[in-house]
């Protein structure tokens, strides 16, 4: 089979997607148990402290190891580190459920993360290797919609499981070992002169810097406005007197379908002409003015409404960075940039509620935060708006020379 067959297979397509989903896999599918686990350690010192490291401590991994990753799948090739860390990915998930005592289960978790941050950045980098243009596109937006319906669909699961007690969602870590077998025979390496050569008709663009850190840097920004409300809604709830479970698990669910929604959307923004800063300023825009009228929001029904509307904009913002990301990166310099944008978003998940915490503390609450936030966001919005006027009239000038 040559290269361009394999390239258009969807098959291949769909596993680098799915190991994608290792990434929210590994919190999302413990969290139900996270209590029953904390119960089992209690007489651990600060266990209150350490069992909730055991479900965020991989995604700061992530954070950490993926730029190293990405430099090293760039200098020695991609697919013998995904097989080999997706397996090692399925041998530490596991191991907590034989594991004894939470420091160990804690260090298992640091080596996970470390595997996680493989998968998630090479996974990513192939899916820019593989295809290109339309399709590139298409494949590094469903990865946002992958993730965000499998993170409801792993949260079912870790429910269920852990009826049975907090060792038995670990058994879920199993599945990873027969994702790494079809890696190993359905993945390929990529031709190295090949992905030098024309990309998209066009020439490889240049390797600028500047731009991959200003795109971390909008990435870091977007990853924080993501998880604000993801881990923000039973507060905000509370804020406005509704104290359920259940509401706060049924709003969070309709943002999720959003951010599915969302994530689709930016095939037909693109077939009506828009590009990457059309799509930062809608994304930007709507975020921020849910964050608004949130921070006013007077009941849950009020919560559900401006809630729609970040799920929209949080759907729309994360693959449209992706692929700004990826457009930008030569071939010789794709993991690397993969990884840097991929720790830019990890960086940008962990440190948000860090932010939200120490900032509603220095403006009186979190509403007011949630205000100030929106009102950061709205000229961020502005500013691509701008910048897209910018590239269009460029762009329109060199037509005409």
């Amino acid at each position: 089979m040559n290269e361009n067959v394999r390239s258009s297979s969807k098959i291949v397509a769909y596993l680098l997607l799915i190991l994608n989903c290792l990434s929210p896999m590994a919190a999302i599918v413990i969290a139900p148990s996270l209590p029953q686990m904390q119960k089992y350690f209690s007489n651990v010192p600060n266990v209150e402290f350490l069992v909730p490291m055991a479900l965020t401590i991989p995604g700061l991994l992530v954070a950490l190891c993926s730029p190293i990753v990405g430099i090293l799948s760039d200098k020695f090739g991609r697919k013998k580190l995904l097989v080999t860390a997706t397996f090692a990915y399925s041998i530490l998930g596991i191991m907590p459920f034989w594991l004894n005592d939470l420091p160990s289960i804690i260090a298992s978790r640091v080596l996970l993360g470390c595997a996680e941050g493989v998968i998630v950045t090479i996974s990513t980098t192939l899916i820019g290797d593989y295809y290109q243009g339309v399709i590139r596109q298409r494949y590094l937006a469903l990865q946002t919609t992958f993730a965000s319906t499998s993170a409801i669909l792993f949260f079912m699961i870790g429910g269920i499981l852990g009826e049975h007690g907090w060792r038995i969602p670990y058994v879920i870590y199993i599945v990873p070992v027969f994702l790494a077998i079809l890696s190993l025979f359905l993945l390929w390496e990529p031709n190295r002169h090949q992905i030098m050569q024309e990309d998209d008709s066009q020439i490889q663009p240049t390797f600028r810097p500047i731009l991959l850190a200003f795109i971390c840097a909008v990435t870091f920004i977007g990853a924080m406005s993501f998880m604000v409300l993801q881990i923000q809604m039973a507060y905000i709830l509370g804020i406005l007197g509704e104290d359920s479970p259940k509401v706060a698990g049924n709003i969070a669910s309709a943002c999720s379908a959003l951010i599915v929604i969302g994530t689709l959307s930016i095939h037909v923004l693109s077939k009506l002409g828009f590009r990457t800063p059309h799509n930062l300023f809608i994304a930007f825009g709507l975020i921020g003015t849910s964050f608004i009228l949130i921070s006013h929001a007077q009941n849950a029904h009020d919560l559900l409404i401006y809630s729609l509307i970040n799920g929209l904009g949080c759907g729309l913002l994360l693959p449209t960075l992706a692929i700004w990301n990826m457009r930008e990166l030569p071939g010789n310099k794709r993991g690397m940039g993969t990884g840097m944008w991929y720790g830019s978003y990890c960086l940008g998940m962990f440190f948000s509620p860090i932010i939200v915490v120490a900032g509603s503390k220095m403006v009186g609450g979190l509403m007011p935060m949630l205000q100030t936030i929106g009102i950061f966001l709205i000229p961020i919005a502005l500013i691509a708006l701008i910048l897209g006027f910018v590239k269009f009239k460029q762009a329109t000038v060199k037509t005409v020379a």
